[in-house]
């Protein structure tokens, strides 16, 4: 009985090792901003990323820093673009800075209380077209992702039982993908269940934003190394 549980415990092992498939960066590129902590593109091609350090950043495909915000918060760990403003989550406060794209001044602070430990609150923001809704989810203990409507009232969450943090997350192509910051493992997950399709494991060392490109490449920035690497567009094996 004993050799049979080794031999079936292999074999599961080996299959999950299987299924998670690794991605090879292309290219990257060395980053001049300071902890940065998430990437994303807005409607029209422009490239946001924010710092630890509190600060928002307008930025070129390559991370060169074209503008920055003036305003300094603290803790930002997640950023969202549409067409007027840009979205960014500082995790220890709770709060949700709405930014005009046109000057990146500070236009609005919403807060959303959440009862989780202090650096496990919010680090990840997207928003999904289907729905128009906002996600936001926390790191861990629990991973819970909440769905916020235009007002910013809570509609609905879920915990998620995914992987033991997650760092990240944007919508593409239809479907919601995540990052793990801990397991260094990007998700692909059904927008409405969120149960998991696909996952890729990453050569970064603290991967803590991701976003696609226009040009459909995935681009992860690494905080650690203050790095931005670029990988081809992930193909479900």
């Amino acid at each position: 009985m004993r050799t049979f549980l080794i031999a079936l415990w292999l074999l599961i092992t080996w299959i999950a090792g299987a299924q998670k498939t690794r991605l090879t960066p292309t290219q990257h590129y060395d980053l001049s901003i300071p902890e940065p902590s998430d990437i994303c593109v807005a409607p029209d091609g422009t490239y946001y990323i924010v710092s630890d350090q509190g600060f928002l950043f307008e930025t070129q495909a390559d991370g060169t820093i074209v503008r920055k915000t003036d305003y300094r918060g603290m803790d930002d760990e997640a950023v969202f673009a549409d067409d007027r403003f840009v979205y960014v989550v500082e995790e220890s406060l709770r709060k949700l800075l709405l930014f005009d794209r046109a000057t990146l001044s500070l236009q609005r602070t919403v807060t959303l209380p959440y009862a989780g430990g202090r650096n496990k609150g919010y680090e990840a923001l997207t928003y999904n077209p289907s729905t128009q809704k906002f996600l936001l989810i926390t790191e861990k203990d629990p991973t819970v992702v909440f769905e916020v409507d235009r007002d910013f009232r809570v509609t609905n969450e879920t915990t998620l039982k995914l992987s033991r943090d997650i760092s990240a997350a944007t919508f593409h192509d239809g479907f919601l993908w995540v990052l793990s910051d801990e397991d260094r493992t990007v998700f692909k997950l059904d927008p409405v269940t969120y149960q998991p399709l696909a996952q890729w494991v990453l050569p970064v060392l603290n991967p803590e934003g991701l976003t696609f490109s226009p040009d459909n490449t995935l681009r992860i920035l690494s905080d650690d190394r203050r790095r931005l690497y670029v990988f081809d567009l992930p193909v479900a094996p």
